[in-house]
């Protein structure tokens, strides 16, 4: 059972699969795909183990103070906001990365205790440690053999 889901938006990178998504998928709407926080999605790594979920989010450039992270009913969601840089004011002779908004959302199990949620940011990575309630630890007894 996985305790906690990614919800992975329709967004497609991709030109190719923006073409296909297009052609197939006429007259469907798609501006909620269309929103900006959406054409930039961080890598993410989740690990779980007995006590907690924990998240990993790769937000390089980030300072903390432009991440936000909230729960709304069961689900916790990552947004990270900044301003227009004045980078974009220059003239580009070649520009591979730049600091976009985003949001992420992830769908959490009720096994988990949302009011214990814990983040760090350290190098460039918000680490969320999301832990199991108490009943949800698995419980370990040895059985003796008659």
């Amino acid at each position: 059972m996985k305790l906690v889901k990614v919800n992975h938006p329709g967004y497609h990178v991709n030109g190719v699969d923006r073409l296909f998504n297009d052609f197939f998928n006429q007259g469907v709407n798609h501006d909620r795909y269309n929103r900006k926080e959406l054409s930039y999605q961080p890598a993410t790594n989740l690990f779980e183990n007995d006590n907690a979920v924990e998240i990993d989010m790769s937000i390089p450039g980030f300072e903390k103070e432009q991440v936000r992270i909230s729960v709304e009913k069961d689900l916790l969601i990552v947004k990270g906001e900044v301003e227009e840089s004045a980078e974009e004011s220059k003239e580009n002779i070649r520009m591979e990365f730049k600091l976009q908004n985003f949001e992420k959302r992830f769908r959490i199990s009720d096994k988990m205790d949302l009011e214990q949620i814990s983040a760090s940011f350290k190098n460039g990575i918000l680490k969320l440690t999301v832990p199991k309630k108490e009943e949800a630890a698995p419980q370990k007894r040895e059985i003796e053999i008659s």
